[in-house]
């Protein structure tokens, strides 16, 4: 080993000195040392203690002196921030790697276009429930799909659970990811899929509260006019609905327009 490396240590105590020498564990190895000339701290060693050594030419310990606990703590907490930082730089890299291979092959467009559909998705408001004296709601869209609008108590919630048509919703935002990776030049038209999810949920959604009127529904079919107004004084429209109806728009676009990697695959 490099003797100019070796001049100074860091190591730990494994075996406080008594009727024999002590042990320290420093670079893999163990060394004996004593106290007497070689102790330079005013505590006494210590099992486990972490110290500095000064090591002669030939190997030997010169001298000890213990670190002190608070130094300690700061190097161990720059040392894991520099590892979480290059760690965390690691992942970023790879994620941002990750990104660019599949804007490659999706197109920037529509993984931008999914990419703001699935945030609006879980995270953004869709609606917004005015409960009255209880106070609003905000829901996002995902929310709003486990809300059972035959149950006003479940309305005033946001728990509910979500059913097939849910899973369906999932299948429709996340359908453009698969896109890419299909050969058959008709699944560019999977992109189509979240606009008519969205098209459809309120149809559904509109059907089944009719239907939930049951004998409060007029001779025609149709809701009265008084749980209309009282339906728009109740839910607003918020802006998750907004960001993904114009992300299911654009994805549209891109359904119709040309694949050329996959035009002349069948």
């Amino acid at each position: 080993m490099n003797t100019a490396a070796r001049l100074k240590a860091r190591a730990s105590i494994i075996k406080v000195p008594d009727s024999s020498p002590g042990i320290l564990f420093i670079g893999g190895e163990q060394k004996s040392f004593i106290v007497e000339r070689i102790w330079r701290s005013p505590i006494a060693p210590a099992a486990n203690m972490v110290v500095d050594v000064d090591l002669d030419s030939t190997g030997n310990v010169t001298a000890i002196t213990a670190v002190d606990a608070q130094a300690l703590a700061k190097e161990q907490l720059n040392q894991f921030s520099g590892v979480a930082q290059e760690q965390g730089k690691q992942v970023v890299d790879m994620a941002k790697a990750g990104v660019g291979a599949l804007a490659a092959r999706m197109g920037k467009v529509p993984l931008l276009a999914t990419g703001s559909a699935c945030l609006a998705w879980f995270l953004l408001p869709a609606s917004e429930l005015n409960l009255g004296f209880l106070g609003s709601k905000s829901l996002t869209f995902w929310e709003v799909l486990a809300i059972d609008v035959s149950s006003p108590i479940n309305m005033a919630n946001r728990g509910g659970s979500h059913g097939l048509w849910a899973l369906l919703g999932l299948a429709a935002l996340l359908a453009p990811f698969t896109v890419p990776f299909l050969k058959n030049r008709r699944a560019k038209y999977l992109n189509t899929m979240l606009f008519a999810y969205l098209v459809v949920t309120p149809i559904k959604t509109w059907w089944e509260f009719s239907k939930a009127l049951g004998p409060f529904a007029n001779t025609a079919g149709g809701v009265p006019d008084s749980a209309l107004k009282e339906i728009s004084s109740v839910i607003s429209i918020g802006a998750g609905a907004y960001v993904l109806i114009i992300a299911s728009v654009i994805l549209v676009v891109q359904a119709f327009k040309a694949r050329p990697n996959s035009m002349t695959t069948l």
